[in-house]
């Protein structure tokens, strides 16, 4: 199936045995476009240092946005007009910390929050969404602290704990379940996009594995880092 896709859409990224095997180029990515000032805009991110850390910006579209004919190839409203409906997330920026394939930058939490200041220049965000394991003290400040003190006196929406629920329990869908109900959409229309400029993503969220022992999670042993901020 993954070589029929390849062959017949053009579509390279999908990868055989893939977490996402929904995922494809066409429908989710699109050109850089102009996000218009009244949606809802939100940031989130995934920790690391010897590992990468991954920091998004996303908006809400607040109503059926219509995309030029080039910016999205496959992707049709009922109407037959090329569209990211409303409610649509948009991923319109993402910060990548890599020195290598899964290799970190080693930066600190004032040095990554002083990036995230420096990247939002005049956006004004909601809200902001970051690892819950960020938010634990070890003698010390903890990190999400360090970084929401950099926002705070800059002025920027500073992070709260992120629902970290991975796979579905206690009635809840789990993270990678909503994560995967936005990627296929409605009528073959998806509820997530990302710009074609945040390369991290599209580079490893479509390589993503099952875990062997539990095959709803993902294998962490991987580089989830940017599916982990995407689930956030």
């Amino acid at each position: 199936e993954t070589m029929v896709r390849a062959w017949l859409e053009g579509d390279w990224s999908v990868v055989e045995g893939a977490f996402f095997d929904c995922w494809s180029y066409l429908k989710h990515v699109v050109d850089p476009l102009t996000i218009p000032p009244q949606w809802t805009r939100f940031r989130s991110m995934d920790w690391g240092s010897a590992r990468p850390f991954s920091v998004g910006w996303w908006a809400i579209a607040l109503e059926d946005f219509k995309l030029p004919l080039s910016s999205l190839s496959n992707v049709v409203g009922s109407s037959g007009v090329r569209l990211i409906p409303r409610g649509a997330l948009v991923r319109y920026r993402e910060w990548y910390g890599a020195s290598g394939i899964n290799q970190g930058l080693k930066l600190d939490a004032t040095q990554v929050a002083e990036g995230i200041v420096a990247r939002e220049r005049d956006d004004t965000l909601r809200y902001g969404v970051l690892d819950p394991a960020c938010f634990r003290e070890d003698g010390g400040p903890s990190i999400a602290e360090r970084i929401n003190a950099i926002l705070v006196a800059a002025k920027k929406r500073p992070f709260h704990a992120a629902d970290n629920a991975r796979v579905p329990q206690r009635g809840s869908m789990g993270g990678w379940d909503q994560l995967r109900a936005r990627l296929v959409g409605q009528d073959g229309v998806p509820m997530i996009y990302t710009f074609s400029t945040c390369d991290a993503s599209i580079r490893t969220i479509p390589a993503l594995a099952h875990d062997q022992s539990k095959p709803e999670d993902v294998d962490t042993e991987g580089e989830d880092h940017a599916g982990d901020e995407w689930r956030y």
